[in-house]
């Protein structure tokens, strides 16, 4: 069972303002010695619980990826250099030149629901923190009363008493930072929800400019189509008229028709393909897509770039949000230790009061009736039977978990980048190749509709050519989709979009009033201090110095010592062990602690 002990000193409760028996500066000097002797024996107290030592070395992340070095493959349109900042650093505005594409970005961003919502996080979560800030002011409360009682059933003049008071509530001094640490929690809570919200819109974005290349160029397709069907229609006509003349027999004129049955196909299914993709820009927009704002077929560029700089990886940084999402989480789970160690010290606390009261309504405000109290008061932590301990150990467990996650975002940014660089590394080339195979199906079926009208080859030849020319026609569409989209994604993995026009506005709090007789921490010059010490970045190791932290951690070794060996249910077999672990750390080859820990394990 847990408990604790907790001591109160009321100074002069209730006493009588008019008959004051002493000055006020001597009983101010009296509490503050039993103040402080209270707070000495509170600490000699709560040293029977073992507090913890503050880790003060700086969070390291190992994502372990070349995070100083260029990124691998690239296409002729993208560098990777510390001499060339990366695109993610542009604002959307600039980096789309496409005016209809930035038309529809800026109706998604005003109608979109889901950015909505992560909008409203926001404000929530700043709610959450004005929460937590405010909790640290003194709440000063006013209540009043009416009291009409007797001593007895048989009491024929019952009394009657009125008073009116106002009252501090139980105020808390944060002398050891548990106070200030869950308002830091607080903070990086409401800056992983910003960032979340900064996710939000560069994926809508993305997905903006992505709906708008599909919608592009599936009426580019249906324009392909509808341009073959009229080509086949020649085809079958004079096909026809060659059977009616008797030239060629029946079946030139059957696969011609089939071939233009084909190309009818290819017209529906890019016909489908545009309103899906109208229908996904819609959804993404929130609204009707305006007559001006539709594509024009095959958009060449929505960029303004004729270099893509991909920049370095550590730059990954500073621009993706959900990197740094997960760094502000890191950083509340380093403040939730500082708030389970603080709890191992005394909890201190003001409380005073101030009223009138009277047996008589006309009486209660003549001076004899007013009256004073004031309580500080401490509670220490005596035996919690190991919950602060189990309490200490879940937080710091919680931020290894978080510094995982941190390392895990880090890598999977890279990863991401990465793929959307080989992607483009060889669309030029594959362009360039599938142009090459129009040239030669075009040849190709010249060639064979004058052999076939001379009448030396079948109508196969030209079919063959036909359907080989539009399916190359097709791909270099395909592709072309690909590299406009390849240009969206580049600017999206980077951690382009954001609005860094716009910087996310930090809130101060206000200060416990231990920390109000520190004065130069309340200096402007020390609230913008703590406000980029709140949004700044955790470290990440280089290669080396990942290699060196593996070397340098202990390791740990158990050995098992079998002290009793129990037959459960006592059918002759050894069931289980009853012994001793020893468990060992070693840090370069020096023993360092022995902890002998009595487990239960299987034989």
């Amino acid at each position: 069972m847990s408990a604790q002990k907790i001591f109160n000193t009321n100074s002069a409760a209730v006493a009588s303002m008019t008959t004051t028996a002493q000055p006020v500066r001597s009983r101010m000097r009296k509490n503050g010695g039993r103040l402080i002797g209270l707070t000495a024996l509170a600490l000699s107290m709560a040293a029977c619980n073992t507090i913890p030592k503050a880790d003060m070395r700086p969070v390291l992340a190992e994502p372990n990826i070349p995070i100083e070095q260029t990124y691998g493959a690239f296409d002729k349109e993208t560098v990777s250099s510390a001499d060339q900042a990366s695109i993610a650093g542009q604002r959307w505005q600039n980096y789309y030149s496409d005016e209809r594409l930035k038309g529809l970005i800026a109706l998604g961003l005003e109608n979109n629901k889901d950015f909505e919502s992560a909008r409203l996080a926001i404000e929530k979560a700043r709610a959450q923190y004005q929460i937590t800030d405010l909790n640290d002011l003194p709440a000063i409360n006013g209540s009043g009363g009416y009291t009409r009682q007797a001593q007895n059933r048989t009491n024929k003049n019952p009394s009657s008493s009125y008073n009116v008071n106002l009252g501090l509530a139980n105020y808390e001094l944060d002398f050891w930072g548990k106070i200030a640490s869950l308002k830091d929690q607080a903070l990086q809570n409401f800056l992983a929800t910003t960032a979340a919200k900064d996710s939000t819109q560069i994926s809508l974005i993305s997905n903006i400019a992505q709906s708008y290349a599909n919608l592009s160029y599936s009426l580019a397709q249906l324009k392909l189509a509808e341009a073959t069907v009229e080509s086949r229609e020649t085809s079958l006509f004079i096909a026809d008229k060659r059977y009616e003349a008797g030239i060629d027999p029946k079946l030139p004129s059957l696969q011609a028709s089939a071939s233009l049955e084909n190309a009818k196909l290819a017209v529906l299914r890019a016909q489908s393909g545009i309103l899906k993709s109208r229908n996904a820009l819609q959804f993404l927009v929130g609204g009707p897509i305006p007559t001006n704002l539709i594509p024009t077929p095959a958009v060449s560029n929505i960029t303004s770039q004729q270099i893509f700089s991909a920049g370095l990886p550590s730059e990954l940084l500073r621009y993706r949000p959900d990197v740094l999402q997960a760094e502000y989480n890191l950083k509340a789970a380093g403040a939730n230790i500082e708030v389970a160690r603080a709890s191992y010290f005394p909890s201190i606390s003001l409380a005073s009061s101030i009223g009138v009261s009277s047996g008589s309504l006309d009486d209660l405000f003549k001076s004899g009736a007013v009256g004073w109290s004031f309580g500080p008061s401490i509670s220490v932590p005596i035996f919690d039977a190991g919950r602060l301990d189990a309490n200490y150990d879940v937080a710091k467990i919680e931020r290894e978990q978080t510094l995982a996650v941190y390392e895990k975002s880090i890598q999977t940014a890279f990863r991401e980048v990465s793929d959307v660089l080989a992607t483009r590394a060889t669309l030029g080339e594959q362009l360039e190749a599938q142009y090459r195979l129009q040239d030669n199906f075009e040849q190709t079926y010249q060639i064979a509709d004058a052999r076939f009208k001379a009448g030396i080859d079948n109508y196969l030849d030209v079919l063959d050519a036909q359907r080989s020319l539009f399916s190359t026609q097709q791909g270099i569409l395909d592709l072309e989709l690909q590299k406009i989209v390849s240009q969206v994604e580049l600017y999206q993995v980077l951690g382009g979009g954001a609005n860094l026009d716009v910087p996310t506005v930090i809130p101060v709090p206000h200060k416990n009033l231990v920390q109000l007789v520190n004065l130069p921490a309340n200096s402007t010059k020390a609230k913008a201090a703590n406000a980029i010490d709140a949004a700044s970045s955790a470290r990440v190791a280089s290669a080396q110095e990942a290699k060196a932290i593996k070397q340098a951690q202990p390791s740990e070794t158990a050995t098992f010592r079998p002290t009793a060996v129990v037959d459960v249910n006592n059918d002759g077999k050894k069931d289980a062990a009853v012994g001793v672990v020893t468990k060992q750390t070693t840090f370069n080859e020096t023993s360092v602690e022995q902890v002998p820990v009595t487990q239960i394990v299987e034989p």
